[in-house]
């Protein structure tokens, strides 16, 4: 059997058993959620939401497997309402949330910007100190105006939350 041949072959047996492997997941999966619950239905392991710190934010986790399903970032966040579904006052509390937190985000994006220029500025220019003293001070105000807001996004995220998964205990 030449090289080309036996390659060939190799190539068809894979292609079969992967073909084999997404049928038979295929059929495992779709028997699951006809044994199982609805695809609709939730419970509190499958459908309540947490919130989760991350490096650049708050992930918003669903179910006990706490898949994410927003993220409440810190320089710049989506909308997290859709996660709200069916609860109009969460999706409120998750409106402002992500209103405040991208106000917030301005501030801090804004004064991390001015500190870092008024770093580089006043070590290339020592004949302007003053300049670069009043931009850092600027900056710096800027950056502790938005840590407030920061927090009250969290909150506004931790009420939409506690809005959202009260639903469970009727």
């Amino acid at each position: 059997m030449s090289r080309s041949a036996a390659a060939s072959t190799r190539l068809r047996r894979f292609a079969g058993a992967l073909l084999a492997f997404v049928a038979c997941f295929t059929l495992h999966v779709s028997g699951a959620r006809a044994q199982g619950a609805p695809a609709d239905s939730c419970t509190y392991l499958t459908c309540a939401l947490d919130v989760v710190p991350a490096w650049n934010g708050l992930d918003l986790v669903k179910g006990e497997r706490e898949v994410r399903v927003g993220r409440l970032g810190f320089l710049w966040t989506g909308d997290v309402s859709p996660a709200f579904a069916g609860e109009p006052h969460a999706i409120e509390l998750a409106h402002r949330a992500v209103r405040t937190r991208r106000t917030a985000a301005i501030f801090t994006d804004v004064g991390g910007a001015l500190l870092v220029a008024a770093l580089a500025g006043g070590l290339s220019d020592s004949e302007h100190p003053d300049r670069w003293r009043a931009i850092a001070i600027g900056g710096g105000a800027m950056f502790a105006v938005s840590v407030p807001l920061q927090f009250a996004a969290d909150g506004h995220l931790a009420r939409a939350v506690w809005r959202f998964n009260a639903r469970f205990a009727r």
